[in-house]
């Protein structure tokens, strides 16, 4: 970088501009951090597709990587189900709760989230249009201070149903999303053992060496 170019720009230019580059540095870790993690997790996750095909094949019942994919899709659904009904009936609850409130209240288009009588209420708001939070670095406005607070959280008896809406929403949803990740992780994992475990490789033979002698 020009350092006559760095002279240049007003100290709040400077730290706007090292601002931008620690947030984008931050920004490469937590995308990092969190595809190492959702990684180990699938591993972690798939390993219980063993558990669940582990008596056929150690019995040698199943024959084929065909078969095997058939048999370990059977014991995944049916896993995946048993697992899934739970986040499935929050996900009910939410939908329930919504509904109820929309039906008693005769307002089908209430937005849970709103800052009246929603889950709004329970969260910090800003006002990103205050013209002190914008500057102008080379020719663009971005942001250059925190917004001020125009809200603060404060219970609200009558958003009751939006806060039960939006709870279980994110149980619900967290939770089936795990559980279908899960599931794809088993899926992965049956593909990699049918390949496994039927492979006919070559990588260890070594013609050049004497056939071992037949014991009897």
């Amino acid at each position: 970088m020009n350092p006559y170019f760095l002279i240049r720009l007003s100290e709040n230019e400077k730290r706007v501009l090292i601002g931008i580059l620690i947030a984008a540095i931050l920004l490469f870790v937590l995308i990092g951090l969190l595809g190492s993690l959702v990684i180990r997790t699938m591993k972690y996750q798939g390993k219980k597709c063993d558990a669940l095909v582990a008596e056929v094949v150690t019995a040698r019942l199943i024959k084929s990587p065909a078969q095997l994919r058939k048999y370990a899709r059977k014991k995944n659904i049916r896993h995946f189900i048993k697992h899934a009904w739970l986040p499935l009936f929050f996900i009910i609850i939410w939908v329930g709760s919504l509904l109820v409130h929309n039906y008693i209240n005769e307002d089908w288009s209430y937005n849970p989230f709103n800052l009246t009588d929603g889950f709004g209420t329970l969260l910090y708001t800003w006002d990103f249009n205050a013209p002190d939070m914008y500057t102008t670095v080379f020719g663009y406005t971005i942001i250059a201070d925190w917004p001020p607070i125009v809200t603060e959280p404060h219970f609200v008896m009558e958003a009751i149903y939006a806060y039960v809406f939006v709870v279980f929403s994110l149980i619900g949803g967290i939770w089936y999303l795990i559980v279908s990740q899960a599931y794809l992780a088993r899926t992965i994992r049956a593909r990699t053992l049918s390949k496994k475990l039927f492979e006919k490789s070559l990588d260890n033979i070594d013609l050049t060496e004497p056939i071992p002698p037949v014991t009897l």
